[in-house]
């Protein structure tokens, strides 16, 4: 190699040690989105049966209109009669018009929700502890089986984790030093949707909304109009999801 050749490679890897928080971060990115995405209609084998029923709820709604049990656009399915959550089924509609009706189309839109989550988290460590940790969380949840697996498997489930993640990271970031208040409405319409994500879980939905509004009433960090609109939005929000998501199960 020439000393011009040599004297680039020498250029590019001091740039790269002094940098190197900034690569290490950007590697574990894309050795994060690589395990979450790559072969997900291989691997895991075969099509769970939860996929299964996700995924033809979807095809129906597309096709027809309806679920399988002839619902028009229902916020819970009956599926075998225990009921099965249908935010995940909405969220394959759009994939499976492009990529067909097979097991990518399935599994795509939770792999993409995965790798989402791995900026969201990195993030949220990032802003309210420090670079270090954030460093070390991101690494820690790139090769977590259990974020793996989940990011891979179209379980309908699966997306509630994802979406209080991002739903706390956008609550902290309204509460910040300078309150972004469209941040705090967006986190707590994607905590009503997480609700359609995991029906059962609406009790820790409860409680994850009222320590961030009661924080919020206590810091006065918005003035009390619209404190207590945020409080009686959140609260009409939170019950008339409830009784809609389960008025036919009561």
């Amino acid at each position: 190699m020439s000393k011009r050749g040599m004297s680039k490679v020498q250029e590019i890897l001091s740039k790269l040690i002094k940098n190197k928080y900034k690569v290490a971060v950007i590697v574990l990115f894309i050795i994060g989105i690589i395990v979450r995405v790559s072969y997900i209609d291989v691997l895991p084998k075969g099509f769970n049966q939860d996929e299964a029923s996700s995924g033809y709820e979807a095809f129906s709604l597309m096709k027809n209109g309806v679920d399988r049990n002839n619902k028009s656009f229902p916020v819970q399915f009956i599926a075998w009669g225990s009921g099965q959550n249908v935010l995940y089924s909405y969220f394959i509609i759009p994939f499976m018009a492009i990529l067909g009706v097979n097991l990518l189309a399935v599994r795509l839109p939770m792999a993409i929700v995965g790798c989402i989550s791995l900026f969201v988290f990195y993030q949220l460590l990032k802003r309210n502890i420090n670079k270090k940790v954030a460093l070390v969380g991101l690494f820690m949840l790139v090769i977590s089986p259990w974020h793996i697996m989940k990011s891979r498997w179209g379980l309908e489930s699966n997306l509630f984790p994802d979406l209080i993640l991002w739903a706390v990271f956008l609550i902290l970031e309204a509460i910040r030093e300078k309150p972004k208040l469209g941040y705090l409405y967006v986190a707590f319409a994607i905590l009503g949707l997480s609700a359609y994500a995991y029906r059962n879980i609406i009790f820790l939905l409860t409680y994850v909304c009222n320590t961030f509004i009661n924080s919020i009433y206590k810091k006065k960090i918005y003035n009390n109009k619209t404190s207590n609109n945020i409080i009686r939005n959140n609260i009409c929000d939170r019950f008339s999801i409830n009784i809609i998501s389960n008025y036919k199960y009561i």
